[in-house]
């Protein structure tokens, strides 16, 4: 074989190469294009029939018509939410399975659970943030709190601490009950109830003083009287009750806390794929009738950029550690 002939084949060689390697992104942008072609899952690692369960098989119909393609909601309850959750973060990088969850599994769990089974900074590509349901502090008509002002010299007048109910050791209500002691110097007693109807009872009964819930759970009650709103953990005043002031209005602007609903996929997700699905996302959210069924739940509309999620988790991952840490706040075992 003379020096001319190999010199060609060479050529051959490198230009069959490169071409191999222009097809391959060509076929993964055609798929990432073409997404969805099968029906996709997606995974809510709570029970179902609660507001985020609503959430997630509201946009799940909206999606399923948009991409004429089935979009199933699974709900794998469990564990806190890390049931669920674990099992997204195990799954098939392929767009075809998706998380819609609250907070609690990404930057609570980490900190209040000895050991999860998956990383929550590393084992998910962000989507979308949904939803907000700010937490609220709120007290019997009959407490004797009415204002943030009455409620803040209560607390520090020095007598009895004032008592508050939540639906559970590590929630975001024990959680945000952990905020205010910090943030305000003040130290309330932290009441665990197993379920809101209990806690519902003894608030309005006066066995508690307060309780942190969310505006899905006290936004209606508090808009009929049946309970006293001190303030709303959020940077904005809250649609669902645009007549309750914010912590950040009366000085204290880091108390923000409260449920919000994110949608990811696991980590290694086509970024094409997750910037078409949160696009639409934002576009089903800007429906008037989307739009006024969440906000009629006590929801606040977000629908963010995959990057402005991912800055969002991060931010909430490093402050409610250090908030979480400092209260001393463990899962029970």
């Amino acid at each position: 074989m003379n020096l001319t002939t190999t010199s060609a084949i060479r050529h051959l060689v490198l230009a069959a190469a490169l071409g191999t390697a222009g097809l391959l992104p060509q076929g993964v942008c055609a798929q990432e294009a073409s997404w969805p072609t099968r029906s996709v899952r997606v995974i809510v690692p709570f029970l179902a029939g609660g507001s985020i369960d609503v959430v997630a098989r509201t946009l799940a119909a909206e999606l399923s018509a948009r991409y004429h393609q089935q979009f199933v909601v699974d709900n794998k309850a469990g564990a806190g939410g890390t049931i669920g959750t674990d099992f997204v973060a195990k799954s098939a990088a392929d767009g075809y399975t998706l998380l819609l969850t609250a907070q609690g599994p990404l930057v609570i769990n980490p900190f209040i659970m000895s050991k999860l089974p998956y990383d929550a900074q590393h084992a998910f590509a962000p989507v979308s943030r949904v939803v907000d349901a700010p937490n609220v502090l709120v007290a019997s008509p009959k407490a004797g709190l009415p204002t943030f002002e009455a409620f803040l010299q209560r607390a520090r007048s020095g007598g009895a601490p004032l008592t508050y109910a939540t639906q559970g050791v590590g929630t975001t209500g024990h959680v945000t009950g952990a905020l205010l002691d910090q943030a305000l110097n003040i130290s309330l007693t932290h009441v665990p109830y197993n379920g809101f109807p209990p806690i519902l009872t003894d608030v309005m009964q006066g066995r508690v003083d307060l309780m942190i819930a969310d505006t899905v759970n006290v936004g209606e009650r508090v808009r009929t009287g049946q309970l006293a709103a001190v303030a709303v953990a959020s940077a904005r005043r809250s649609s669902v009750l645009p007549e309750v002031p914010t912590f950040a209005e009366k000085g204290y602007p880091e108390i923000v806390a409260g449920p919000w609903f994110a949608l990811l996929a696991p980590a290694g997700t086509s970024r094409a794929v997750r910037d078409k699905l949160s696009a639409t996302v934002k576009e089903i959210l800007a429906k008037p009738d989307i739009a006024a069924r969440f906000q009629g739940m006590g929801l606040d509309i977000v629908g963010s950029t995959p990057d402005d999620l991912q800055s969002y988790m991060d931010k909430e991952y490093a402050r409610w550690g250090a908030i979480i840490r400092k209260a001393g706040i463990q899962a029970a075992s």
